[in-house]
């Protein structure tokens, strides 16, 4: 089992309001921002860099250049425009797309410092997504304390994301509180109820505090949502066995089988279940595939229970 943790972080794209100390917008620019606000990136950066052709010092032609690139993932240009845009603006705003500049080259130090520098400046109303970057650039130098205390800042200005909630609960499971990571994805639950990674990891911590009633509800609640997951049914399998629920257990490794044949852990507990029910000959079939796969704990249980007089 392996729990999930939303690698993400919020391009927060401020600024979409022109800079009100720019000079007329020119049909070029405003060809950009049409093509931004539709999902045109490609497009919005050839007018943005049209424009700029006849006007390099065009901030909003700079701007949504800069934030085109960054759409598109090419980090070292967007960079290379906002240098030219930081040098005729004094924007603050600006400090949040220089880091998330640094959070796409995976800088995240740098990123820190120029998210620290945006967040203290005294100034009324800061964006709420520089605490949500600061707590995944955190999380991601290993420190989780000052991360999660990050995202509950965050949470508690923002209290409809679920993102920031998975996250809290994630790193309250990494810290070892259950309890915590239980509640707080049980928050993600009341504003998704299908979320697959809420209800995936919930069912881990359930686990962990050998809670194994509710976890297999989690479970059978995504093999209801998403009923062709691997993963999902191999967890769930192992759960049926330990409640000695041997055919439920073999129907979900059967269709896992179905949707992965490569993983030889899945016959060796196939081979398990159809063994408690006295399938013996079936169940050596699975072990021989198993052990045929590389998995070696197969083999003990062929040495065992797989002999010329196995039983069919």
């Amino acid at each position: 089992m392996k729990k999930f943790f939303l690698k993400k972080f919020f391009l927060s794209l401020i600024l979409t309001a022109i800079f009100s100390c720019s000079s007329e917008i020119s049909v070029l620019v405003k060809n950009s921002i049409e093509a931004y606000n539709e999902g045109k990136y490609l497009t919005s950066l050839f007018f943005a860099e049209q424009a700029l052709l006849k006007n390099p010092e065009d901030e909003n032609a700079l701007l949504f250049a800069t934030k085109s690139h960054l759409k598109l993932e090419e980090y070292e240009e967007a960079d290379r425009k906002l240098e030219r845009l930081i040098f005729l603006s004094d924007d603050p705003e600006l400090l949040l797309i220089k880091s998330q500049i640094s959070i796409g080259l995976e800088d995240y130090a740098t990123a820190l410092l120029y998210l620290d520098k945006y967040l203290n400046l005294d100034i009324k109303k800061k964006n709420e997504f520089a605490f949500f970057n600061t707590a995944y650039c955190y999380y991601q130098l290993g420190e989780y304390h000052t991360s999660l205390n990050y995202y509950l800042k965050y949470s508690s200005i923002n209290p409809k994301n679920k993102d920031a909630y998975l996250n809290i609960a994630y790193l309250y499971g990494y810290l070892g509180k259950s309890d915590s990571a239980i509640y707080y994805y049980g928050k993600v639950l009341r504003i998704d109820s299908t979320n697959f990674n809420a209800l995936y990891n919930r069912s881990i911590e359930y686990q962990t505090q050998r809670d194994y009633k509710n976890a297999a509800k989690d479970l059978e609640l995504l093999n209801q949502y998403y009923p062709d997951n691997f993963n999902v049914l191999m967890d769930l399998a192992k759960l049926r066995m330990k409640n000695n629920r041997y055919f439920s257990a073999i129907n979900d490794l059967t269709k896992a089988i179905q949707i992965d044949s490569t993983i030889a852990e899945t016959y060796y507990l196939r081979g398990k279940a159809l063994l408690e029910l006295a399938r013996n000959f079936s169940a050596c079939l699975d072990f021989k595939k198993a052990g045929e796969m590389g998995y070696f704990e197969a083999f003990e249980m062929i040495k065992l229970h797989c002999t010329k007089k196995e039983n069919k």
